[in-house]
């Protein structure tokens, strides 16, 4: 039962923070800085608070399933990672836009960070789901 609670956990984290992810790459590439704002806030507010859940649920579940030899998983964490750094770039892009109050257009990081988000999602949405090996 424990476990159900910490997946659910889990998941809500991953909304969460795919939701945040998203907001930023969108907000960042806009010039206007209540756009960046925003993109700051889904940071702050949603993104790196899930990103923390995230990285202490999912561990958690990987050893009370057993599944840290399983090869599924471990492509599961390279995706992991690349949207974990993928957060790190994007907070301190807007970090950085908004401290040195650029208003020109925004860094190609927005540009790719969408997509970049969205592959990595569907690709740890199918090991977690269809464990194709």
């Amino acid at each position: 039962m424990l476990y159900l609670w910490i997946k659910a956990v889990h998941l809500i984290a991953v909304i969460l923070l795919i939701a945040g992810l998203v907001a930023m790459s969108l907000g960042g590439r806009l010039a206007q800085p209540e756009w960046r704002r925003i993109a700051r806030q889904a940071d702050y507010r949603l993104a790196s608070p899930a990103l923390i859940v995230v990285w202490l649920s999912g561990p958690t579940l990987a050893v009370m399933a057993n599944w840290w030899s399983a090869p599924w998983l471990m492509v599961k964490l390279v995706f992991v990672l690349v949207i974990s750094a993928l957060h790190g770039r994007l907070s301190a892009t807007l970090r950085r836009l908004e401290r040195d109050g650029v208003t020109q257009p925004s860094p190609s990081l927005f540009q790719r960070a969408l997509p970049v988000t969205l592959v990595s999602m569907a690709v740890i949405v199918v090991m977690v789901i269809v464990k194709p090996f």
